[in-house]
């Protein structure tokens, strides 16, 4: 079978929860309560919700879950709603049960119907069945924490469960049969019952569960006084002896009205560490020819729904819880009576019952839910393993001392193999495990007392060591001195360095500018020297010029003479003349070679000069660069000397920390000298106890 959710119906307080097992040892399944952690927490799939932890806790860490507060806000919304109250109001409200009623009224709920009238109807069903279909065994159903056990742990007893209804369902499938004004009302339980919310999940009827206890607290809260609302009567025929069915035995009783000696042939059972025994031992004898009983009138709480886990009255006496529902069941009986006596009633009232009982309408179905239970029976392989953890070894170490819980060692190992508890929470595994680390410290005493003797030793030997380390200290403080000394002479040249190289550093800069400024002089004579070639080219032009005009002036000399020849005697003078101006041609040819020679001679010189002096430039540019880097690696070594001058303070403060420390050390010793003898002192008293443990 596949799990199925289910919805919870009690909640934990984490906060209150101890882990001290105590709601284990009340829980009638035991395994629905996972011990594993810190808090024993709740699978809802596995929980019955028969309450019983709730009454069993005393810290209040178990509490109830119900629809209360679910079903004032959608009464407040307008929602159309109608009751449905259990007979257990009589028990929980004594004497005033019927002005629950009109308080409910007062609210807008539409009509308020007993569920003991749905009681009636139920016995009817039963007796129904039983003559029809004389089954070997009937399981009474009113109580739905034992559906919830028997679809869960003992699916074989399902088809053994009363086919019809529980009281409550019969009142809710009466009214949506025979009263068609209210057939799509909201239907709202006051009841006695935690697990009623599963029985309403189950069949798909009934919307809210709302418990005596949590109705009750409610009026508290919001000081309601019922005595000032009216007092209404249910809607529809009176219940008579089924108004005590909320009573250990109201089953059987009202059916002796209908089938007279079937009280005899019945099982009357209740309280958990009753009924659900029994029904495990009912499993088993399934298979076999003994006879079992007809009906089995079986209730979860050993009180009754009267001191059910949803009315908050577990804790009072039977007699107490009861004595309302006697006193009316007695006014209703002689009500019914009149003055016809029982006999006539009897049939007149079983007319009445009649005609609201429909053969086929009260038919109810169960569900198998034995998916939900996960937990492996454990091998006997796995058991002894199990066994191991919890340090049982052998037969004498099972004690089923109950202290878990479980109620048994083999319940405890159980849960410890489907991992819902842990072996912390055994108690003979933890007697056992004080008594191995009682062992444990022994040995451990035993090497103590070993290494004490030891540690003795090595004091001792710290003893002798003093007059050495005095002696490595007072060398340590000297040369911690001596180095103070060195490093401060160190520092000063260091600063004296750092000044001289910050005035070499400005005759560089000075060396820098000069260079600058040769290299701008040597350009400009360069500038000059091609200027002066250039003008020198030019003469060279004019004394060609002047070399044609000597040439031509001598040809011209030479005409002159040969027409001064023709002319004769008349022509001497201008001979004279002609020959001068030869003479004078020629000198100033040669002189214009002499010239020109000079000139290219200047020219050569002033061409070599100008090379010249472009290489000094270049040579100066060289210089100039070498001496810019030059220029930087002196500024670096300045910058390092200088933040070297600037650390000389804190390597200085730091010599002065060191000569303290130093000092500090002294003081130091001659404390590690007196702790050492206490040490030793304390020693030798620990050897003493380890001795006695």
């Amino acid at each position: 079978m596949a799990a199925m959710v289910l919805t919870p119906v009690i909640k934990i307080d984490e906060e209150k929860c101890i882990n001290c097992y105590t709601c284990i040892t009340a829980c009638p399944v035991k395994y629905c309560m996972n011990g594993s952690g810190n808090k024993l927490l709740i699978n809802p799939d596995l929980c019955i919700g028969c309450g019983n932890c709730i009454a069993a806790c005393t810290h209040k860490a178990r509490l109830p879950v119900d629809d209360t507060s679910h079903f004032f806000g959608d009464l407040k919304g307008g929602d159309k709603m109608i009751a449905i109250v259990a007979p257990a109001i009589a028990s929980v409200f004594p004497g005033k049960f019927l002005n629950v009623n009109g308080y409910l009224k007062s609210l807008g709920v539409e009509a308020v119907f007993d569920v003991s009238l749905g009681a009636e109807l139920t016995v009817i069903s039963y007796l129904d069945f039983i003559k029809q279909k004389k089954p070997r065994m009937v399981i009474a159903q009113p109580c739905p924490a034992i559906v919830n056990y028997i679809e869960t742990y003992q699916p074989k007893l399902i088809p053994f469960l009363a086919p019809a209804d529980s009281p409550m369902l019969h009142t809710i499938k009466m009214v949506k049969e025979f009263y068609p004004q209210y057939k799509n009302h909201k239907i709202v339980a006051i009841s006695p019952c935690l697990a009623k919310r599963r029985e309403f999940d189950e069949t798909g009827l009934g919307d809210y569960n709302v418990t005596m206890f949590a109705l009750k607290e409610y009026f508290k809260v919001n000081k309601i006084d019922l005595a000032s609302y009216p007092a209404e009567e249910y809607l529809g025929p009176s219940a008579e002896r089924a108004v005590r069915f909320s009573s250990p035995g109201g089953l059987v009783d009202t059916a002796e009205r209908f089938m007279p000696g079937i009280r005899r042939r019945s099982r009357r059972i209740e309280g958990v560490h009753s009924i659900y025994p029994y029904l495990e031992e009912m499993a088993e004898l399934l298979d076999t020819d003994i006879m079992l009983s007809p009906l089995v009138d079986c209730l979860n709480c050993e009180k009754g729904c009267n001191g059910g886990p949803g009315t908050g009255n577990s804790e009072k006496s039977l007699h107490i819880l009861e004595d309302p529902v006697v006193v009316r069941s007695a006014k209703l009986e002689a009500y019914h009576a009149g003055e016809k006596g029982v006999w006539i009633y009897k049939k007149k009232y079983q007319k009445v019952l009649t005609k609201y009982w429909k053969a086929g309408l009260y038919n109810r179905s169960y569900r198998d839910l034995s998916g939900n239970n996960f937990l492996k029976k454990p091998s006997e392989t796995e058991l002894t393993e199990t066994y191991k953890i919890l340090r049982k070894f052998t037969q004498k170490d099972i004690f089923d001392c109950t202290s878990c819980g479980y109620g048994s060692c083999k319940s405890m190992a159980v849960a410890i193999f489907n991992k819902q508890n842990k072996p912390e929470n055994c108690a003979h595994y933890n007697v056992t495990m004080l008594e191995e680390q009682k062992k444990h410290i022994g040995d451990l005493n035993v090497k103590l007392e070993d290494h004490v003797k030891v540690a003795l030793n090595l004091i001792e030997g710290v003893d002798t060591l003093e007059s050495e380390l005095n002696h490595r200290v007072d060398s340590l403080t000297m040369a911690v001195n001596e180095s103070s000394v060195v490093t401060e002479k160190m520092v000063d040249s260091l600063k004296t360095t750092s000044a001289h190289f910050q005035g070499k550093q400005e005759s560089i800069k000075d060396l820098i500018d000069n260079t600058a400024k040769s290299q701008e002089s040597m350009r400009e004579t360069i500038q000059s020297v091609q200027g002066i070639a250039q003008s020198v080219d030019g003469i060279g032009s004019t004394i060609k010029i002047i070399s044609a005009i000597a040439a031509n002036t001598n040809l011209l000399s030479m005409n002159a003479a040969i027409e001064a020849a023709h002319a004769g005697e008349a022509g001497r003078g201008f001979a004279v003349v002609a020959n001068e101006i030869r003479r004078l041609s020629e000198t100033t040819r040669e002189n214009s070679r002499n010239i020109s020679q000079t000139l290219s001679n200047i020219i050569a010189g002033i061409n070599v000069t100008s090379k010249r002096s472009g290489e000094t430039n270049n040579l100066i540019k060289d210089m100039s660069k070498e001496i810019d880097t030059f220029a930087a690696t002196m500024t670096g070594l300045i910058q390092t000397l200088s933040e070297l001058s600037a650390g000389s303070s804190e390597i200085t403060a730091t010599l002065v920390t060191l000569r303290e420390l130093t000092s500090a050390i002294k003081t130091s010793y001659a404390e590690v000298l007196t702790m050492m003898t206490k040490l030793r002192d304390d020693m030798n008293d620990l050897a003493a106890v380890a001795k006695e443990t």
